[in-house]
């Protein structure tokens, strides 16, 4: 992104202040005062704590820009723009981007309650042999980091991978129109954020205005796993299905899926073609993941052989799923997001290591809603199944205990993280494998040893 204020306030419907220098460039956005650069434009955002108002005068005195939304601060020197509502206009302006600048490049969405974040990689890492791709970064996937990520996309690239999330009605139709995907992608349906939304089919609702905004004749590429979206009525988009069931009704699916020693290899059928693949991380949900990466590529025209020849190169993020050895013994680390799918899928991973003892390490799954016990307890009749030892973290995560039954558990509450920590310390041993899997919030990655 390259853009001068007067661009900005243009496509904002903005007003410069008296003095601003309208030819000035910009480069990129930051929103934390205590981390300045006057090559970027300051989003004064207003939060639960923090109005960013307030840091507008100091900053612009010290050489930066803003763009701010209460004109009590608007200092009387230096370069601003005065809008309503700075969240709104960075998505505005996001869109006008994508409207005016992006609009030849082809964009891929993809949203899912587990498995955005590694779709994305698998897409991009696939897209990558054949195509230049601009994608997001971490998961700057929000109304303020999807805007953003946007901006960010240079107009020369040949394809732009968008993650998109959302944890409330309404977030998924803001962001989608800043995104605009030609190919929206949907990994699933879970639990996450059911708290917000109330039931799975409300969650799926949400998830599917990831296209509402996309041309006539775009693509949906679906989950054919889950019931909730089959069949769905999208007169206007092209729908295809994804599935690891060796299902023939799909137009894309996965057969002959067999554990390695690093990972898991497997046939994939995509639109009629057959590809052997082999990815360096285990699990299945890796293999749904892998399709619609490969489906994506054939969509747009790759090399699919080539595509599925440079997924063999794929490496975690470093939260995800991330398997490294230490003192002697085996970690999966898994701390950034649960939900029970997700929970279920790591368990599955932890059960595929047969030497020394399976440990898991699991915490609370959050914003789960009313049924949150409920759904706690499912996950824990899943242990027995992958784990030799269970060990729990939180006050949820205490009925993943009583549900498993499994005869060497250990259960700790919320305020016993440095208890948890010195027990571990001197119960695993070498050989082990330990998964260390809960949402965010519990910080469960602070215990790993």
């Amino acid at each position: 992104m390259k853009m001068n204020l007067a661009y900005i306030a243009s496509a904002v419907g903005g007003k410069l202040s008296k003095t601003a220098d309208a030819e000035r460039t910009v480069n990129g956005f930051f929103s934390d005062s205590r981390t300045p650069s006057k090559d970027k434009l300051f989003l004064a955002l207003v939060g639960e704590r923090v109005d960013g108002n307030t840091f507008v005068p100091d900053l612009v005195k010290n050489g930066c820009c803003a763009i701010l939304d209460n004109a009590e601060y608007m200092p009387e020197y230096g370069s601003c723009i005065l809008v309503d509502d700075v969240r709104e206009s960075l998505q505005k302006l996001a869109r006008f981007y994508r409207e005016n600048e992006l609009n030849d490049t082809p964009v891929v969405g993809i949203t899912g309650s587990v498995g955005k974040t590694t779709t994305k990689d698998m897409v991009a890492l696939a897209l990558s042999s054949c195509l230049s791709v601009h994608k997001t970064i971490g998961n700057s996937n929000s109304q303020i980091g999807l805007p953003q990520t946007v901006l960010a996309t240079d107009p020369n690239v040949d394809c732009a991978i968008f993650e998109l999330g959302m944890s409330m009605k309404g977030e998924m139709e803001r962001i989608s129109r800043c995104a605009m995907p030609d190919i929206s992608i949907v990994t699933n349906i879970g639990y996450s954020h059911l708290e917000n939304l109330g039931s799975r089919e409300a969650i799926r609702d949400e998830k599917l205005k990831i296209a509402k905004f996309s041309k006539k004749d775009s693509i949906l590429l679906l989950n054919g796993d889950e019931p909730l979206l089959r069949g769905i009525d999208k007169s206007d988009k092209k729908v295809y299905y994804i599935s690891v069931e060796d299902d023939h009704n799909s137009d894309c699916f996965a057969y002959d899926i067999t554990e390695t020693e690093n990972g898991v290899k497997f046939k994939a059928s995509v639109f009629g073609k057959e590809y052997t693949v082999e990815i360096p991380a285990k699990g299945k949900h890796f293999v749904i993941n892998s399709l619609f990466a490969l489906a994506t590529a054939s969509l747009l025209g790759c090399d699919v052989e080539k595509c599925a020849t440079s997924l063999s190169n794929y490496e975690s993020d470093g939260r995800r799923q991330f398997v490294y050895e230490k003192d002697g013994h085996t970690v999966i680390s898994d701390c950034y997001n649960a939900a029970p799918d997700s929970m279920k899928a790591s368990l599955s991973v932890l059960g595929s290591y047969k030497k020394g003892r399976r440990i898991a390490v699991l915490g609370d799954m959050l914003e789960l809603g009313k049924d949150t016990v409920l759904l706690h307890k499912e996950v824990g009749e899943s242990v027995k199944e992958f784990a030799d030892v269970l060990i729990t973290y939180g006050e949820l995560a205490e009925n993943i205990a009583i549900s498993a039954n499994l005869p060497q558990t250990y259960v700790f509450k919320p305020d016993e993280k440095e208890k948890l920590k010195e027990f571990l310390q001197t119960f695993i041993k070498e050989n082990d494998t330990v998964l260390y899997k809960a949402s965010n919030g519990m910080k469960l990655s602070d215990v790993i040893v």
